[in-house]
């Protein structure tokens, strides 16, 4: 099997936890992606600067290129962690994971990627199984509009972010992306976090530090090394066991016991997966 699955898997299981160390946070979205953006950019621009690559993320030539991707980045985790609080994990997750279709969709267009029946089939199965996994949940809560289109921004966003992390892979190594995300992002944010006040509580650090370290920086490198292995189509199926290892660490650490539709949900999920990989 191309590694590059094992480490889209890797990536996709440790974002599942996201939505706990985020809602772990007394700061708001926006500040919480910020402080995450500082811890990663501070690691990956220390191993750039030993490494001597540091000075070609700011290549005037292809400077456009790591700007997008801190744009979207940005847009993708704030609108993402602003979801959270407004609506609930489930109903932000569902949304969110609309990111995969748009992906499929603008894939042929943006990186000329052979555009895949199978993909397709496997996409549509991962949303149904999706749908399925997060009915009970969604069903139990009412529907925060606000919330819902934050969600939907950051699918857009986010949709983008993997396009644009694929198209840079062919120019810049892995810790240069990262770097390229985190660094601008938080140059993008600073003016938004400075304008009002804030106060971080000591129960804070250690989730931002697990946040900035972990989900930031690891998992997002991982996923930019399969890029550089895997079709983006591919790889943004995959994806989808995000939400099912939501389901394993509740059932783990909060001993939520899944349901029937959960445990349908998330074979529907897993099966597109195997699709996917057999595939490739």
């Amino acid at each position: 099997m191309n590694k590059g699955y094992a480490y889209i898997t890797i990536a996709a299981l440790t974002w599942s936890s996201l939505g706990i160390f985020v809602r772990s946070v007394s700061l708001s979205g926006l500040q919480v992606y910020f402080f995450m953006s500082i811890i990663a950019s501070l690691i990956f621009g220390f191993l750039l600067l030993r490494e001597k690559k540091l000075s070609g993320v700011f290549d005037k030539r292809h400077i456009w290129l790591p700007l997008c991707v801190g744009l979207s980045g940005a847009v993708t985790n704030v609108a993402y962690f602003y979801a959270y609080n407004l609506t609930t994990i489930a109903n932000s997750t569902f949304v969110h994971y609309l990111a995969p279709v748009l992906i499929s969709l603008l894939a042929p267009i943006m990186l000329s990627e052979k555009n895949e029946r199978k993909v397709w089939y496997s996409t549509a199965l991962a949303f149904l199984g999706l749908f399925v996994l997060l009915s009970p949940q969604r069903a139990a809560e009412s529907l925060n509009l606000l919330g819902i289109l934050s969600a939907f921004i950051s699918a857009v966003a986010y949709a983008f972010n993997v396009l644009l992390f694929k198209k840079a892979s062919g120019r810049f190594d892995e810790k240069q992306i990262v770097f390229s995300q985190v660094f601008f992002s938080f140059i993008i944010l600073l003016p938004f976090v400075l304008y009002r006040e804030f106060a971080i509580q000591p129960a804070d650090i250690l989730p931002l530090l697990v946040l900035g370290i972990l989900h930031q920086g690891i998992a997002v490198l991982l996923f930019i090394k399969a890029l550089k292995m895997i079709p983006v189509q591919r790889a943004s199926v995959i994806t989808y066991l995000e939400p099912v290892g939501a389901v394993i660490l509740a059932a783990i650490f909060l001993k939520e016991i899944p349901g029937i539709l959960t445990l349908i949900g998330g074979s529907l999920i897993l099966a597109a997966c195997y699709f996917v990989v057999k595939k490739g």
